[in-house]
């Protein structure tokens, strides 16, 4: 069972949602960070990576499950 608690999210999975490829999800997630003023080692949370795409959370939620 997957826990639907989850509070990050990975560029692989960002990759399916968004349609775009694993690469240029690792682009964005580094422009999440910058933007966020995350360091590189930190990891990018649900609710920051739909906040920067404009995205419902709930949907994004929805998707991981």
């Amino acid at each position: 069972m997957k826990n639907k608690y989850r509070l990050c999210i990975y560029p692989k999975e960002a990759a399916v949602i968004l349609g775009r490829t694993e690469k240029h999800t690792y682009k964005i997630f580094q422009s999440i960070r910058d933007c966020y003023g995350l360091k590189p080692n930190q990891y990018i949370s649900i609710s920051i990576f739909a906040d920067y795409t404009g995205l419902p959370e709930e949907e994004i939620r929805k998707l991981l499950l």
